[in-house]
């Protein structure tokens, strides 16, 4: 008897050609084809367009973040300033009295205590100049509430060469208080109607005697300063600015170009924009000038305005496109542009001119 062998039906299928389905030789099979060198090039053409497109975009986007974070270090200063004067009565001084008893500072280590700095200062002492132990110790530190994140330098170190030592030594700041407007230089560039008289001072100004006509930013035969308070500011509080950038000092830059500092004259001229540390008694000034820390680099080529010129005594200086950031006494922050004439500079700078001009 023979057996009954049964295959499933799916297994005879299996088994069966179908006359439509003929196979395929495996040597039949051809390998996905490749680009071309053109099609190469044509895709990395896309590519790099794509990038130029967004690039700019990105370096925007990141620039905005870095004037943010600028403006709100001019906040964070502005309120200090608020906050010293509630508790003291009074704003700190520019430049101390370099005959008093508080010698050779600026108002920097009196504000900290106020921008939650009071553990780095606590060994400051006001007897002894900026520059020396135990101060120099203490200045030598990087503070980022004085920084703008747009300077090309961060943490920058100022080091200059005394006839006696120690060298005045300690970390720069991007910030300082308008002192008020040069009595002589600014008149020079502002016509016979816009010349600037009366009170020049600034809202921070320096200690002043009263017997030098262009200390202080005072004007000739101008008062005595011996402190700042806001009630002193009579052109009001929003109109009047309290702290501006003046970026990347010791380094000098004008328009965009850098000159890198050089105290000693290696180069052949002696370059410097003075006042880099933020302790120094050297970081404010008034406005108005065009003259060079040291005539051998000549004068500054470009009337004082904005972005122009990083250099003691100039004008403002920012590394933000078209402007720069300004903090007002009332604590608001503006953006002031490139265009900004000199004459509404001086408006907003001097605080009891008895102008009524508003930042643009």
């Amino acid at each position: 008897m023979m057996a009954d062998v049964r295959l499933p039906l799916v297994s005879l299928l299996a088994r069966t050609p179908h006359p439509a389905m003929p196979h395929a030789a495996p040597h039949d099979r051809r390998p996905a084809r490749a680009f071309t060198l053109v099609e190469l090039l044509v895709v990395i053409a896309i590519i790099g367009t794509l990038v130029g497109l967004l690039l700019p975009a990105v370096q925007s986007a990141r620039e905005a973040a870095r004037r943010m974070q600028c403006s709100n270090n001019l906040k964070q200063l502005a309120l200090a300033f608020q906050n010293y004067e509630s508790s003291r009565k009074q704003l700190p001084l520019a430049y101390t009295n370099p005959n008093g008893a508080t010698k050779f500072h600026s108002w920097a280590p009196f504000l900290l205590p106020y921008v939650e700095e009071a553990n780095l200062v606590s060994q400051y002492t006001f007897a002894t100049e900026w520059w020396k132990s135990p101060n120099r110790e203490i200045v030598i530190n990087q503070l980022a509430v004085v920084q703008c994140p747009s300077t090309p330098s961060i943490n920058r170190i100022q080091d200059k060469p005394e006839t006696t030592p120690p060298n005045k030594t300690g970390a720069c700041g991007d910030y300082f208080p308008p002192t008020g407007i040069h009595p002589v230089d600014a008149n020079g560039f502002l016509a016979a109607d816009e010349k600037v008289t009366g009170d020049t001072r600034g809202v921070v100004c320096w200690w002043s005697d009263g017997t030098k006509a262009t200390v202080a930013g005072l004007n000739n035969g101008g008062p005595a300063n011996t402190s700042n308070r806001f009630n002193d500011i009579i052109d009001g509080l929003s109109k009047t600015i309290l702290m501006a950038e003046c970026a990347g000092r010791e380094d000098v830059y004008r328009g965009r170009k850098k000159y890198a500092v050089d105290y000693t004259g290696v180069s052949g001229k002696k370059i410097r924009a003075r006042g880099g540390a933020w302790a120094t008694t050297d970081n404010a000034f008034m406005i108005g000038s065009v003259k060079p820390w040291d005539a051998s680099f000549g004068d500054i080529p470009t009337p004082p305005r904005i972005n122009s010129s990083n250099e003691w005594g100039h004008a403002f200086y920012a590394f933000h496109p078209q402007g720069t950031n300004v903090a007002m006494a009332d604590g608001s922050i503006q953006f002031l542009t490139e265009d900004t004439p000199l004459r509404l500079l001086c408006t907003l700078v001097t605080r009891a001119g008895g102008e009524t001009a508003t930042a643009p």
